[in-house]
């Protein structure tokens, strides 16, 4: 952090600590209060850019309406059931596949494989 964001952290740190809004702080101090905003906006992408980098987790949003086929194996006796897969990475990439859904382990493997993926903004 360089020494004019680090004053301004220093003053959002002031300043919330004081208990005063961010536009009455700045008015006291004769300082720009958007700069203030602007620290707490830094401030609060950093935390956000750290928490990506230490989690182990990929974010996961499963959908209504995802088209399953679901076919009797004369072969095995049981019904297999198809999914339709999509992963939209968040660089933009989007994987789509088909899984069956009776091979469970797979799935795991794969969604481990995805969640490695390097990826960026």
């Amino acid at each position: 952090m360089g020494i004019k964001q680090s004053k301004w952290q220093d003053h959002l740190k002031t300043a919330q600590a004081s208990g005063l809004s961010l536009v009455d702080y700045a008015a006291q101090q004769g300082i720009n209060v958007r700069r203030l905003y602007e620290a707490r906006h830094a401030r609060a992408r950093a935390k956000a850019a750290q928490a990506r980098k230490t989690s182990a987790f990929a974010r996961i949003k499963l959908k209504s309406g995802l088209v399953v086929n679901v076919e009797a194996d004369a072969h095995r006796s049981r019904a297999v059931a198809t999914l339709a897969m999509q992963a939209r990475l968040g660089n933009g990439v989007i994987l789509i596949w088909t899984h069956d859904a009776s091979t469970g382990p797979v799935l795991a493997d794969l969604m481990q494989t995805l969640a490695a993926l390097p990826c960026s903004v």
